[in-house]
């Protein structure tokens, strides 16, 4: 079944994933709404109630973040970065300055011819100015061009390599998810950050040279430049405030739409979409969705609009004031003709750059708050990651589990409790029970990727908590039922069970061998190289058991000592498993082996066979003996097998 509220890749890629809450009206297709406390929505409330006050007072954190993300990323573009933004600056300032040499020049007494040939150095230097600038924006724009994707990449990175290092009961926990989730969406904004954080500083220097040259031609002009920067940037800040507040209302909608097309698209819907006739029901519920969505971008258009006009005449009057002001300061004699207008040109110079500073500042203070939750990610990671180092193990002569009790975090009952078992070297061990009587659980703790709660597993005599993790996990292969079908091609596929092994081709047909997938692998022009995605060009699908068959290769291929399989034939034919079953101890060939299964018929080659129940470990023995005994297990397997006898002979049993 598809599920319609999964999470979904937004903006250039970025991750947006969330846990639903109930909240707003009923929708006819998706009824109740859902918002969301994760990712974008982390810091919304935050954002919503702060101040330009909060958000200046953020901001050096915020970029002191960016700024160290930036250096380890790329020492030198960020340097240059920084020098270039510096140097913008100045270059501002230094042609605002030579303006007013141009504007004295030509201003002063006597005849003209003179005075251009005497503002002839200023405006040379302003000409020069004017070339600084554009060669200096141009230095900024490769750097900036280069730094951002690494920046990105990096981010990414550090978080990718820190996660896939937490123990695993960890990073199966909600709470790190959380954490995770929050972190990816602050790692996907840190290109845009440092855009943000480069574009407020260019905005920023020249606001500053802008002040620079009033104090420098009459500190009594100063308070002219916020006369003129006050109704533009109030207008800025309403209106990104609005489309925030309206992105927030509907991020859970926009995500539904997005749903639709998804759904409407893709292959697992394809044969209901055609033969249901579901199209003819989803098509109206999107277009009606849309409808409702283009009315508010109308409504957010016509509030700009109107913003805008009050903007830009409260920016007129502002403008008027200022003039009148210069004017009055001329006629009183207190400035000069050429300082007043160069005064004008640094006014509207400063002005001009007021409205993407506080935009950019505005969107640096929300998102820089998802970068804060990348660092808090890594944070997270690093406290939660496996130990390095230990006790040094090698393959277990003998692994023992000893009053061994787990319970996962918030479960009222414990998994497992007081198990105890001993599994030599080259055994075949099977675990049985019903769903939920601890079987996978306890196939873990045994393989170390977790640690018990109370009593020990120990491989040698050396608990798995002091071990050295890394060095026991490589000792271990792992098939799980839902084990991964990864989108690449076959070699890789198995290759990736052991990818510091070279993947010859005696290795990969090896593994190939012994787990039956020979004739798969030949049957495809492009053998080894066959892509296993259909959603790229030239890719491939497999059926269920073909993909498994694949899995067992990548298990013979990791050449561990002590392999876990659970439910390793569960999407084989009858054929196929009994194949598999019957080759067990060959693919073990001298290796422990751990057999979770709920086919009793493929216990019987076991060497003993565990059977749980609540957690506790109820019967234990050989097939032979528990048959003996005659109870739980023997009642399930006479069960199982009497679905293929005929029904007269059930029916006399």
């Amino acid at each position: 079944m598809t599920n319609l509220t999964t999470s979904e890749t937004a903006k250039s890629g970025k991750p947006r994933a969330a846990v639903p809450q109930q909240s707003g009206e009923p929708d006819p297709l998706f009824g109740s709404g859902i918002s969301y406390k994760m990712g974008h929505n982390r810091h919304y409330e935050n954002y919503l109630t702060s101040n330009v006050r909060d958000a200046l007072k953020a901001l050096p954190r915020l970029i002191g973040m960016c700024v160290r993300l930036s250096l380890r990323a790329d020492r030198r573009s960020t340097y240059l970065l920084i020098g270039a933004q510096l140097a913008l600056g100045a270059s501002t300032a230094f042609g605002l300055l030579a303006t007013n040499g141009v504007l004295r020049a030509l201003l002063a007494e006597g005849p003209s011819p003179q005075r251009v040939k005497a503002a002839a150095p200023a405006i040379v230097l302003v000409c020069l100015a004017g070339v600084l600038t554009s060669v200096l924006t141009a230095a900024s724009t490769r750097a900036q061009g280069t730094l951002g994707p690494k920046v990105e990449s990096l981010a990414m990175t550090e978080l990718l390599e820190s996660s896939v290092r937490v123990e695993l009961l960890d990073f199966q926990h909600a709470e790190y998810h959380d954490s995770l989730d929050a972190g990816q969406w602050g790692a996907a904004w840190a290109d845009d950050l440092l855009t943000y954080v480069v574009n407020t500083i260019e905005a920023l220097m020249a606001l500053t040279a802008a002040f620079g040259v009033l104090t420098v031609l009459n500190p009594l002009l100063l308070p002219l430049l916020p006369i003129a920067v006050v109704p533009r940037a109030m207008s800025t800040v309403l209106s990104v405030k609005r489309r925030n507040a309206s992105r927030h209302a509907w991020l859970s909608k926009s995500r539904q739409i997005r749903q639709l097309v998804d759904v409407l698209t893709t292959k697992k819907t394809a044969v209901e979409i055609r033969g249901h006739g579901a199209g003819d029901f989803l098509l109206p519920h999107y277009r009606r969705m849309q409808t409702s969505y283009m009315g508010e971008q109308t409504r957010l258009s016509r509030a700009d609009a109107k913003g805008g006009v009050l903007s830009d005449a409260g920016y007129g009057a502002s403008l008027a004031l200022i003039y009148g002001l210069l004017t009055l300061l001329f006629w009183k004699g207190m400035v000069p003709l050429s300082t007043a207008g160069a005064a004008a040109y640094a006014i509207r110079t400063g002005t001009g750059q007021i409205s993407s500073m506080v935009r950019n500042v505005t969107y640096l203070f929300q998102y820089g708050l998802y970068l804060t939750d990348w660092e808090k990610a890594l944070q997270d990671s690093e406290h939660k990651a496996i130990p390095s180092g230990g006790t040094p193990v090698a393959a277990p002569a003998r692994i023992t589990a000893e009053n061994l009790t787990f319970a996962y975090p918030g479960a009222a009952t414990p998994a497992l409790r007081d198990v105890n078992m001993t599994i030599a070297q080259g055994e075949v061990i099977a675990l049985v029970g019903a769903n939920g009587s601890g079987k996978s659980t306890l196939a873990l703790l045994l393989a170390g990727l977790y640690l018990p709660d109370q009593g020990e597993v120990l491989w040698d005599g050396v608990p798995t908590g002091q071990a050295d993790r890394n060095q026991l996990l490589s000792n271990v292969a792992i098939l799980s039922q839902d084990f991964p079908r990864w989108g690449i091609s076959l070699a890789a596929n198995i290759a990736i069970g052991r990818h510091q092994t070279p993947a010859t081709p005696e290795l990969l047909n090896r593994a190939a061998e012994a787990a039956g997938a020979t004739e798969l692998i030949s049957k495809y022009p492009a053998g080894w190289n066959t892509l296993l995605a259909t959603d790229q060009y030239g890719g491939v699908d497999l059926s269920g058991g073909q993909w498994q068959k694949i899995a067992l290769g990548r298990m013979h291929y990791r050449d561990a000592s002590f392999l876990v399989m659970d439910e390793p034939t569960a999407s084989l034919d009858p054929a196929a498993e009994a194949e598999v079953f019957a080759k067990v101890r060959e693919l073990a060939g001298g290796r422990t082996v751990l057999l979770i299964t709920h086919r009793l018929s493929s216990t019987r080659r076991a060497d003993r066979i565990y059977v749980l129940d609540h957690g506790q470990v109820v019967e234990s023995g050989t097939h032979e003996e528990l048959m003996t005994a005659g109870l739980g297990y023997s009642v399930l397997f006479k069960m199982q097998a009497a679905q293929f006898l005929p029904t007269d002979e059930t029916s006399a049993a």
